[in-house]
């Protein structure tokens, strides 16, 4: 113990010399989080099986003493009783945490934010239970609680603490402290105190055999201040869940996220766990919107009955062997919810992320979306409306705010929070007649500000937009002798939806292009038909003021004298890139090609000439010699700049590409040309 006294005096002296460094400091500290705290890495830690209160009563804690200390660094977590018996530590992932504050206060009701990342609670409103919380990344007993670590170390070597068997310490930096000093003094002193506690020292656990004979104990650090404490709970940090997301009915690129969608669950069944026990239970989790079916296998990761229906499209209910079994249904027909997983299973929840976006109708509407991240809350009226009275409790993600659309359709109980700071995401509960109030989570930023957000980063975008419209002149560039005068050819059929949309996101890209040089006088010929109308549609054609469309060919827009048309599959090599040339590229993807050369096809045809890009001649070892419209555009811009070929494709052609073999040339040839 002498030993660590010495080492104590010495980190409290180089704790003084931190803090008048800092109060002599003149410009502002940023107090940054740890990477962990980010992450969700945390030493995982067995449940400590001993009476928690109890221990630390007879290591000389005082817990009501120490809550009102807290209530004073601590203000956010000031309405708690002086009962501050434990302290959890969440993922501070910021589009997470307002949902993850929302699980904790449906876990726990005397859960209070102290800070981004820490919440205090009583153990005595029934934690144990929530420790499945998908926020959570450890539970502890505080010991002690300073706003220095000098303070809190000194109060940390007047404790008596002994324990039978090994312990273990973990310094874990929520966000830091102002007057902090480095990690490793302050470990080295916390360490050494901690290692006179246990009978074998100190010893830091490597498998799950040793965590369960190991007690350890953390020092956690916010900008307030310093907690130390025991650690009753830390979760494993290996994802078991990880295969199970790729056991889902289906796969979406856009799917729910399974972080987001456990603490949904979570949510809508903190109240009652045990009914929703998949063999002994008589509940039942319901996603009528299941699409990729997430939020099925997050209810079935906890073990609970779970039943997926879609808008139109199919019913997905686990089974016995925990694999989803597809049958067709419709959520919003009568009676859609009565055999959902057996017909014994009357108490119900709904926990769905409603379809919202761009084109979505569900009420009828237009859908148009281009204005807000979603469709408006009266879209989602015959949905509500639907849902309303199929279950007890209900949890929603949707594009824009539902609140007040709720209240108004009769729900009750109702809370929301926004799932991004700018306002593209909500997370609504409805808690019905199971609780006497809605939930009153501590967010880290309000529905409110998050639309504030929102509307001033639209009107920014907006006016930024016109702003680069408006400097764009496109009639002087076309009359610029030294532009750089760029075509491509959409006159090709292409094979199927998705080369379609691939060739109008290209041009959009080139779009993008345009407005970056200027001196690019840039023309899109034969501009009609599916691809206009891809175009249109899907990436706002008609607001394309950096270049041209035109309805003719190429060889009828342009001159065919002054034409070069571009071909991989040409003879002739590109040198030089001239102004007085039009450079026609090929509007087609590589999927319609086929190892055809259908663009050398089609000059040839229109006894235009043609050139490849000097690819080979420059980089041998890049196998494609296909490329995207715009990274040909790219090339060109910067050839007529005066840059030489090999710094260009080095900057615009894809590394992976010089290694890969191109699956074009393993295809097979169709018996007739694309």
């Amino acid at each position: 113990m002498a030993r660590a006294r010495a080492i104590g005096v010495d980190v409290r002296a180089r704790v003084h010399g931190r803090a008048r460094a800092f109060e002599g400091a003149t410009r502002a500290v940023r107090t940054r989080a740890s990477r962990s705290s980010k992450s969700g890495a945390f030493p995982s830690t067995a449940p400590f099986d001993r009476d928690v209160d109890d221990a630390i009563a007879r290591w000389g804690v005082d817990v009501d003493d120490l809550g009102r200390r807290a209530s004073t660094l601590w203000p956010r977590a000031a309405s708690v009783d002086a009962r501050w018996t434990r302290m959890g530590l969440g993922r501070k992932n910021e589009n997470l945490y307002n949902a993850r504050a929302m699980e904790t206060v449906a876990m726990t009701s005397s859960a209070r934010g102290m800070c981004v990342g820490m919440f205090t609670f009583d153990a005595s409103g029934g934690w144990t239970g929530a420790r499945a919380a998908e926020g959570l990344r450890a539970e502890l007993a505080p010991m002690a609680c300073a706003a220095t670590a000098e303070d809190a170390l000194r109060e940390t070597e007047g404790l008596a603490v002994r324990v039978d068997g090994a312990v273990a310490f973990h310094h874990e930096c929520v966000m830091r402290n102002p007057t902090r000093m480095s990690s490793d003094a302050v470990s080295k002193g916390f360490r050494s105190v901690v290692s006179t506690w246990g009978t074998e020292g100190l010893r830091d656990a490597r498998d799950a055999g040793e965590e369960a004979k190991t007690t350890r104990f953390a020092l956690v650090e916010c900008a307030e201040g310093y907690v130390f404490g025991l650690v009753t709970y830390a979760p494993s940090r290996v994802n078991d869940r990880a295969v199970e997301w790729a056991r889902k009915p289906r796969h979406f690129s856009a799917g729910t996220r399974a972080e987001l969608a456990l603490a949904c669950v979570n949510v809508a069944t903190a109240h009652d766990v045990e009914s929703f026990d998949a063999v002994h239970g008589d509940a039942v989790v319901i996603d009528p919107c299941c699409g990729s079916g997430t939020m099925l296998y997050a209810a079935w990761t906890r073990g609970f009955a779970a039943a997926a229906q879609n808008v139109g499209h199919f019913v997905a209910r686990t089974g016995s062997e925990h694999s989803p079994s597809i049958i067709e249904r419709d959520a919003l027909s009568a009676n859609a919810f009565d055999d959902a997983y057996g017909s014994n299973r009357r108490k119900r929840v709904i926990v769905s992320n409603l379809p919202f976006g761009r084109r979505v109708a569900i009420g009828g509407g237009d859908g148009d979306g281009r204005g807000a991240p979603g469709s408006t809350a009266s879209e989602y009226a015959p949905l509500l409306e639907a849902f309303r009275d199929a279950a007890d409790r209900h949890v929603y993600i949707s594009g824009v705010p539902i609140a007040e659309k709720m209240r108004e359709l009769g729900y009750e109980n109702v809370s929301e929070v926004s799932l991004c700071r700018f306002g593209r995401s909500f997370m609504t509960a409805a808690l019905g007649k199971t609780a006497s109030e809605p939930l009153r989570p501590d967010v880290l930023f309000t529905v409110e500000q998050a639309l504030e957000n929102a509307a001033g980063k639209n009107e920014k975008r907006r006016s930024a937009r016109k702003a680069k419209k408006a400097s764009v002149d496109v009639d002087a560039r076309f009359a610029d002798p030294n532009a750089l005068r760029v075509a491509v050819d959409v006159s090709y059929e292409q094979d199927s939806a998705r080369a379609r949309r691939s060739v109008a996101k290209q041009l959009c890209e080139c779009v993008g292009v345009a407005h970056r040089e200027d001196a690019l006088a840039m023309t899109y010929c034969a501009f009609q038909g599916d691809i206009a109308q891809e175009a249109r549609e899907f990436f706002f054609s008609d607001g394309w003021t950096s270049v041209r469309t035109e309805s003719r060919a190429v060889e009828d827009a342009f001159d065919p004298s002054s034409v070069v048309y571009l071909s991989p599959d040409a003879t002739d090599v590109l040198d030089e890139v001239r102004s007085d040339k039009v450079y026609v590229i090929g509007g087609i993807v590589d999927l319609a090609t086929r190892g055809i050369p259908t663009s050398l096809t089609r000059a040839t045809s229109a006894r235009l000439e043609t050139r490849r890009l000097p690819i080979r001649e420059h980089r041998p070892d890049q196998t494609h010699t296909v490329l995207n419209i715009d990274a040909v555009v790219k090339i060109l811009c910067a050839r007529h700049r005066g840059e030489s070929w090999t710094e260009v494709f080095e900057r615009e052609l894809p590394r992976r590409q010089a290694y890969e073999r191109p699956k074009r040339n393993k295809r097979p040839i169709p018996s007739t040309p694309v």
